[in-house]
């Protein structure tokens, strides 16, 4: 009996997944974004890995989808510092432009590897610098643009190169100092419409 119920469970896990990559690659958009933003939600629940800097965890649980279609993804992230309490002072271990650098290659290998039923060719990570100006208003400038296929992913050395070594393969463009990015300059995909 025990074996019989198993076998059911496995059958209806089966025959559901194939549902759901039947659906996305006849081009159902409600299912495809489903997907997505349950993978994106699930990212969140999880503890972060151990040894993950606190500002860049925070950056990959920020992740908002600008627009997707059946083969491509767009994202955002908002970072901060890499600041923490060292003895009871704090220390910046990363300016933004790092947490950024960071975040972008382990969103990119989320977007491409880690999303169940959805195989995008081509993704984009636009990567914010959020902080308060003096008048107390919330700002965010555009600090990264990271733009990658599933090939040139494949190629990218994951384990032993830097996040700059892997993004210097990628189409990879960054803000210069005062100057913020346009993240829709050659764009992936155009921003979807609110």
């Amino acid at each position: 009996i025990l074996g019989i119920i198993l076998g059911g469970i496995v059958l209806q896990a089966t025959y559901a997944a194939q549902s759901w990559r039947t659906a996305i690659a006849a081009g159902d958009m409600g299912v495809l974004r489903e997907a997505v933003m349950n993978a994106l939600e699930g990212w969140r629940r999880q503890k972060p890995p151990k040894g993950t800097p606190p500002a860049d965890w925070q950056a990959l649980t920020s992740v908002a989808v600008v627009a997707l279609d059946s083969r491509r993804c767009r994202v955002s992230m908002l970072v901060t510092p890499d600041i923490r309490v060292v003895n009871n002072q704090r220390q910046e271990f990363g300016a933004p432009l790092d947490v950024a650098r960071r975040a972008a290659v382990r969103m990119v290998e989320r977007l491409l590897y880690e999303i169940p039923h959805v195989r995008f060719d081509e993704v984009q990570v636009d990567v914010y610098n959020s902080y308060v100006t003096p008048s107390g208003q919330p700002h965010a400038d555009c600090i990264l643009v990271v733009r990658t296929d599933r090939y040139e992913a494949s190629l990218a050395p994951w384990d032993a190169a830097s996040d700059a070594d892997i993004l210097a393969e990628w189409d990879t463009r960054e803000a210069a100092p005062n100057a913020p990015l346009d993240p829709e300059l050659e764009a992936l995909i155009a921003p979807e419409a609110q």
